[in-house]
């Protein structure tokens, strides 16, 4: 049989010490939660994650599409380059200034990618989707955000 040994109870002082950091951690994550920003993550909600979508509206999708040598178009993904959606997405200002930019994206794949054909192109497509009662209906429009074809400077 274990021993059972008797803690001495917490002293007054002890417990307003407790309950003191439990009223300012609260507090710290209330405020945090309504008035904070990414960069205070985990002590704020990432924006993508806080908010829901109208489930009748439109919803977008950024998609990355490659040309190969051989005229073939393809979408890629995260695991094609190291380079995530979402960096992709926090990036659009630059791409659309600058599409040159794409170029790297495609060094990046290509180094992924040895035995693959050449990449001579991509572009970045916003697609949108309308959505009733959270499904769609079937229409779609179509965004070309920047478009970078070989031979264009890095």
């Amino acid at each position: 049989m274990p021993k059972v040994v008797d803690e001495p109870p917490l002293t007054r002082r002890g417990r307003i010490v407790r309950i003191a950091a439990t009223l300012a951690m609260t507090a710290a994550l209330v405020a945090t939660s309504l008035w904070g920003t990414d960069d205070l993550f985990p002590f704020a909600p990432f924006k993508m994650y806080s908010h829901a979508h109208d489930p009748d509206g439109w919803a977008n999708s950024t998609v990355l599409i490659l040309v190969n040598a051989e005229g073939e178009s393809f979408p890629i993904g995260d695991n094609d380059t190291g380079f995530r959606r979402a960096e992709l997405e926090g990036q659009m200002a630059r791409f659309r200034e600058d599409p040159a930019l794409l170029a790297l994206v495609a060094e990046a794949y290509e180094e992924a990618h040895p035995d693959e054909p050449e990449i001579v192109g991509a572009e970045i497509l916003i697609r949108r989707y309308e959505l009733v009662d959270g499904e769609r209906t079937g229409a779609e429009t179509e965004e070309l955000v920047a478009s970078w074809t070989e031979g264009e400077a890095p």
